[in-house]
């Protein structure tokens, strides 16, 4: 196993060393989502150097179209090499990631076997000249595994995209040890506009982004339209009560012990 993932890990220096890209950026500790009123929830995006969960939702809970392009559609707004890991398979679509806004050009794919994944994922993140890693996994979330790669990605400055293909996502959000978990599918609701070849409208789904999980305490959710990234009211926040804060303050102080753990 030792001797297959230093093959691999050569074979992706060799590729990062040619790619025309320009390296990692670390200007900023944030990545934006594309959102603002995302992104002003998260203190200005995403933040860098850690790993987040991404699940689907209803009819996308195994597929995950809707959360890869969501995915792709912030590492469109990166620099540097992504390196996109399929747990067995990967079942990608380049025209999708396109579409999102991501070059192709900066993108590498790889897959591993279920007894060599993780292995190969903490070791990528570690990789110098890697911007991202997306870890496109079939199995439920586990702790252990969610430790090292969040240890991995601290040690490098990486950033780490958990995407898990499966119909799981545990109801509890208290024991996640990501900076972030998110659940997206489609919303219930459509959007309205002209129908260019004839006739009123067409109708577009909008999509239904759920935040369940973040490191300092909270949740919330969002309906976007993905065509133009335009938010719609989805759920309203209610005002924080003592009982609430305590919560917040418990799930923050277990965030950080656990991670050391």
């Amino acid at each position: 196993m030792a001797s297959s993932h230093s093959d691999t890990l050569d074979l992706l220096r060799d590729r990062i060393a040619r790619m025309t890209v320009g390296p990692a950026s670390s200007i900023t500790q944030r990545l934006s989502t594309g959102v603002a009123e995302i992104d002003a929830r998260l203190g200005g995006g995403l933040e860098k150097g850690t790993v987040h969960e991404f699940f689907g939702a209803g009819s996308d809970r195994q597929v995950s179209a809707k959360p890869s392009r969501f995915v792709a559609a912030v590492l469109a707004r990166t620099t540097g090499a992504v390196i996109w890991i399929g747990e067995e398979t990967l079942d990608l679509c380049v025209a999708g990631v396109e579409q999102a806004g991501l070059n192709p050009g900066r993108l590498i794919c790889v897959t591993a076997t279920h007894a060599s994944f993780v292995d190969l994922c903490e070791a990528v993140l570690r990789e110098p000249g890697v911007g991202a890693v997306v870890v496109d996994s079939r199995a439920a979330p586990d702790l252990g595994t969610t430790r090292r790669l969040q240890r991995a990605a601290h040690e490098r400055g990486a950033t780490g995209f958990l995407l898990y293909r499966s119909a799981f996502l545990g109801e509890s959000t208290s024991h996640c040890l990501s900076a972030t978990r998110w659940k997206i599918g489609p919303s219930t609701t459509f959007s309205l506009r002209d129908n260019p070849v004839g006739g009123a409208y067409t109708a577009e789904e909008r999509w239904s982004i759920e935040m369940l999980s973040h490191h300092h305490g909270g949740a919330a959710g969002w309906v976007i339209d993905p065509a133009r990234y335009e938010t719609h009211p989805f759920s309203v926040l209610p005002e924080e009560t003592p009982q609430h804060a305590r919560h917040d303050r418990e799930r923050r102080s277990w965030w950080r012990s656990a991670l050391r753990a």
